[in-house]
């Protein structure tokens, strides 16, 4: 991973360059002319524009208009971005697709149904960015049956599971220094030395590193000033700083950066940090992000995800690159969870009219209902009272009453696994059913 930084040029001769150009009447603009905003990286590999002399002189002059348009933020590193057409557009959707969309009602109106799936999957995808080695179903089946974890990707996994479900009980307070070390404390539980676990490194050893060559990206900031650096983060969370408005996506995206360029533990920033980036979006009020996998897409664009970082390190901490880029990942996620439930209202809906017989006469739920539409497809999968409790939240008496309920109605077989009951879902499934009807 290598990101090649801007050229440099003294501020005498940055005046003499644009007082030119602006006799020559050019427009300065902060984006190329197919309105991108391009790293020095991506840039200097274009064909040099009319009017310019070279490319680096063009780059010195799209800089310039950034600058002049840059909003300076309350970090020692005076982190900086620019409002771009883009990043406001992209807001605006996100808002839109949040706050007035039909998908948005299915999802609150179904939201025990999903919230379960979703937590699931975003405890697994961050859990896999830093190295957990074990398969969805595995660690699916470990999450949704309760099990303890047997090795340390799956205890990784479930204490990212535990993690999200701390930011949802705690979402209304205020961020402090002491809830993101309990937080810490919760990603990090048996999985490093216990004395490192909720609270920040007492040394400066620790360095991110590119897996592939081994070669030090970032050297975060002297361990001695993590806590005050804490406290400035917190107050930009909160929303006491700076003093002019800031849309709470990009506060959110700003808080993951600024805590990932800190690193403040031995182990356990990346979850942390993702972790975070939620807390900031649902204590103001994007309900829906608590159903979407962050990380999943993080994860399809690691190298991506990465040289976003090395260029706003590169580039005087212009932040407006880390932005574009998670804002990609949160309109890509929004899309996904909006697909998978269109498709699971589908097949909710032909499962329904294959079962209206058991709905119609209140033999069945609509929990039930749902057990049924996926051991439709999984003949042979077998279900835990424990497992549906968790996928449903719901207690363990209405869980074991559902299942019993489906085992008398000849839909699923009960057995036993040692001292647990079991249900399989039959091969005859459909044909049951229908013999019903």
């Amino acid at each position: 991973m290598n990101i090649v930084s801007p050229p440099k040029i003294s501020l005498e001769a940055l005046l003499a360059l644009m007082h030119k150009k602006v006799q020559q009447g050019i427009i300065l603009s902060i984006t190329d002319d197919k309105k991108r905003y391009l790293h020095w990286d991506k840039l200097r590999h274009l064909a040099v524009p009319d009017k310019f002399d070279d490319i680096e002189q063009y780059w010195h002059c799209i800089k310039f208009s950034r600058l002049y348009q840059q909003k300076v933020l309350p970090f020692a590193e005076e982190f900086s971005f620019v409002l771009t057409d883009d990043i406001q557009q992209n807001i605006h959707q996100i808002d839109s697709k949040m706050r007035g969309s039909i998908e948005a009602e299915n999802i609150g109106n179904n939201k025990d149904r999903y919230i379960i799936s979703s937590l699931i999957d975003e405890a697994i995808s961050s859990s896999q960015l830093e190295g957990a080695a074990t398969t969805r179903k595995v660690a699916r089946d470990m999450l949704k049956h309760g099990k303890t974890p047997k090795d340390y990707s799956q205890r990784m996994i479930h204490n990212n599971y535990q993690a999200i479900e701390f930011i949802n009980q705690h979402q209304q307070d205020e961020l402090t220094p002491s809830l993101i070390l309990q937080l810490h404390a919760v990603v990090t539980n048996e999985t490093m030395d216990s004395s490192e676990v909720g609270k920040l490194r007492q040394d400066n050893e620790v360095n991110v590193v590119d897996n592939r060559t081994g070669a030090i990206l970032h050297h975060p900031p002297d361990f001695q000033e993590l806590s005050a650096r804490l406290v400035v983060l917190c107050d930009f969370a909160n929303g006491k700083s700076p003093d002019y408005f800031i849309h709470p996506i990009i506060r959110a995206i700003v808080v993951h950066f600024a805590l990932a360029y800190d690193h403040p533990f031995a182990d356990g920033n990346g979850r942390t940090t993702r972790a975070l980036f939620y807390w900031v979006v649902l204590k103001n009020n994007y309900w829906l992000f608590q159903y979407i996998t962050l990380s999943t897409y993080i994860k399809e664009a690691q190298v991506q995800y990465g040289e976003s970082f090395l260029k706003v390190e590169s580039d005087e901490f212009d932040l407006t690159y880390f932005i574009n880029s998670q804002l990609k990942f949160i309109s890509q996620s929004i899309d996904g969870l909006f697909n998978y439930v269109d498709k699971k209202q589908q097949q909710q809906q032909q499962t329904h009219s294959l079962l209206s017989h058991y709905l119609s006469n209140g033999k069945i739920n609509s929990r039930q209902a749902m057990l049924i539409q996926r051991a439709l497809k999984h003949a042979g999968s077998i279900y835990t009272i424990q497992g549906h409790k968790i996928s449903h939240a719901i207690s363990y008496q209405t869980a074991k009453t559902d299942l019993v309920g489906l085992s008398k109605l000849n839909l699923l077989q009960q057995s036993k696994q040692g001292r647990a009951f079991v249900f399989i879902a039959p091969n005859d499934l459909e044909q049951r059913i229908k013999a019903y009807r």
